[in-house]
């Protein structure tokens, strides 16, 4: 089986940037997946040139941050930033055309950065929202990205992906990590999974209510014992270069 940790959140804060290519240059990270137009996305377009080994795809978020394209009043909250996850999801009133606008604008943004982007995921899984999710589908045939499955296990040619989002919270190890990759043997192809590896700094604690467990996600991901463990399961770490 093959295996894509991918890192989220990449241009959330400095913090988050260098704790996902530590991720990479020391462990099992080959993945991530950037947000436009957050504070710290121009460092992440440095860093990401600086590693290649790193693919990046885009973190389309419509539940965070501001807005980057115009005229997109269906999607925003009362202070004017993208609605929050309370009352994005029970949001029957989102004008497709909006939705279109604003994450056509977002994966502009990426692509006149320089990233070179290999797929396509959503900040709180956003790009499953019933609203959402053609708009999605549409701009990935368009750029032609494959996008994450969050709900069920999809085909990309030969190849069965399925994805976990189980890798979180407080209680993570690595055996946690490796009963998850256990739990996928022989049932697809290739796996991803989920993380959120980074250091800690001040932008990280004022913007994320999930900031302490990064670091322990941070360890685990570089832990020679977890590298060691997929090896002698026979998992090969890759990124979405396998799935097209």
């Amino acid at each position: 089986m093959k295996l894509i940790v991918n890192a989220d959140d990449f241009g959330l804060t400095r913090g988050v940037n260098l704790g996902i290519v530590e991720a990479c240059n020391r462990g099992v990270v080959r993945s991530a997946t950037a947000m436009a137009g957050m504070d710290a996305i121009e460092h992440a377009a440095e860093l990401a040139r600086q590693t290649p080994s790193l693919k990046t795809g885009i973190h389309l978020r419509l539940t965070a941050g501001a807005p980057m394209a115009e005229n997109v009043s269906s999607l925003l909250g009362e202070d004017g930033n993208l609605q929050k996850q309370a009352t994005f999801w029970p949001n029957t009133a989102m004008v497709v055309e909006e939705i279109e606008r604003e994450l056509r604008a977002q994966i502009e943004s990426l692509l006149a950065l320089g990233f070179n982007l290999s797929h396509i995921d959503g900040h709180h899984h956003c790009h499953s929202h019933p609203l959402v999710a053609p708009v999605v589908e549409k701009l990935a045939e368009e750029y032609q990205l494959p996008i994450r499955p969050c709900l069920e296990p999809v085909v990309y040619g030969r190849s069965t992906l399925t994805f976990t989002d189980k890798f979180y919270g407080e209680d993570v190890t690595c055996d946690s990590l490796l009963a998850l990759v256990k739990e996928h043997l022989g049932t697809t192809d290739i796996l991803e999974m989920m993380t959120h590896p980074a250091l800690i700094d001040r932008e990280l604690i004022q913007c994320s209510g999930y900031w302490q467990p990064r670091t322990t996600e941070l360890a685990i991901l570089t832990d020679p014992y977890l590298i060691q463990e997929l090896g002698e399961l026979g998992v090969t770490i890759t990124d979405y270069s396998s799935v097209v």
